[in-house]
């Protein structure tokens, strides 16, 4: 299987602040009427044909023989996309963010490996409830989390070539649709986190956490409230 170590990962998918800034500007030009989430929606939609072509064309040139050279591409292309939408997003919601290059690269990672930087920020003793938040990624940048959250992230973009390679890379002429449906659903879902985590929006993972202790405590109340009644 192909394999990236973390500075080609982090050269692939950090993109220069300026061509986010250019791409956010270009967005706006191009629909004055639009609000920066609408645009930032907008940017998630562009990127998604982009990434579906990319999962098109790899998977038709993907034979037992060019697997791990498509698998390759494929993925160099994704970390490309996954980046400059990632940026593209702080720049049209949080460009002051792009003025601290640590911040902007931890950023990056949390939207496109968000299993990555919380798996660290746990191991780094950030509390359960809060480890994907903007105000917790931020606090921890140091160079101690930036190099766990670095190893992490080699280690899932590895876990997910494996399981997409087995997907779409065996058989070229069906790969190409599923490779087309695999790349669209995973820039959604890069595009998705980047723009909920610079307007404040709790992942759905802390969603889940938070109506799961509501209910616990409700329940708690309730069964004290009848104690008390009796």
């Amino acid at each position: 299987m192909a394999s990236f170590d973390l500075e080609q990962i982090l050269s692939l998918l950090i993109p220069r602040p300026e061509e986010c800034r250019q791409e956010a500007e270009r967005l706006r030009l191009g629909n004055p009427n639009q609000s920066d989430e609408q645009l930032a929606r907008q940017a998630v939609k562009d990127s998604r044909k982009w990434a579906a072509s990319v999962g098109a064309a790899t998977g038709v040139a993907a034979s037992p023989l060019t697997m791990l050279p498509a698998a390759a591409a494929d993925a160099a292309a994704m970390l490309r996309l996954e980046g400059k939408l990632a940026g593209t997003v702080a720049a049209l919601l949080d460009p002051d963010s792009l003025a601290d290059k640590e911040a902007f690269r931890r950023d990056i990672l949390r939207a496109v490996f968000p299993g990555a930087v919380s798996q660290a920020m746990r191991k780094l003793g950030v509390r359960a409830g809060e480890e994907m938040t903007k105000a917790a990624v931020r606090r921890i940048a140091t160079h101690e989390a930036g190099k766990e959250i670095g190893e992490r992230a080699v280690k899932f973009l590895g876990i997910r070539l494996s399981e997409k390679a087995v997907a779409s890379k065996t058989v070229p002429v069906v790969g190409a649709g599923i490779g087309a449906a695999w790349n669209w659903l995973e820039i959604q879902a890069v595009g998705n986190r980047a723009v909920d985590y610079h307007l404040g929006i709790d992942p759905p993972e802390q969603r889940v956490r938070k109506r799961v202790v509501s209910f616990v405590r409700d329940q708690k109340r309730r069964l004290t409230n009848r104690k008390k009644s009796k």
